[in-house]
């Protein structure tokens, strides 16, 4: 998976880091919401994750099992969720589209900085 592909937080991260206690709240967490998300077309599909590109590979799942995956949150009302979900059949995003482009477009009133 690029860089531009990884998740990573956006504005508040709500709630509290999700640490399963044991192997099965962890598997069911993941088979609540990564067998249905765009990120990992092994838990999606059912392919070998031999079989995959890493790109077709979710980081957060490796991270999950080191008690290091941020994106999965427990909320105040005990919901458990997964800020970096993305639905099976949606693109997924290469990047903020929050974020100005800065090499491709310029806002119309911008005036390129050109050396004397």
């Amino acid at each position: 998976m690029s860089e531009e592909q990884k998740p990573r937080p956006v504005g508040r991260v709500v709630g509290r880091q999700y640490v399963p206690s044991n192997g099965s709240e962890g598997y069911a967490f993941m088979d609540s919401w990564c067998r249905n998300c765009a990120r990992d077309k092994a838990m999606r599909e059912g392919v070998d994750y031999d079989e995959c590109d890493d790109n077709e590979l979710c980081p957060i799942i490796a991270a999950a099992f080191t008690g290091k995956a941020d994106e999965w949150r427990e909320l105040e009302d005990g919901t458990l969720i997964c800020t970096a979900y993305i639905e099976a059949d949606q693109p997924i995003p290469v990047r903020c589209p929050k974020t100005r482009d800065l090499f491709d477009a310029m806002p119309p009133n911008a005036k390129a900085h050109r050396p004397a």
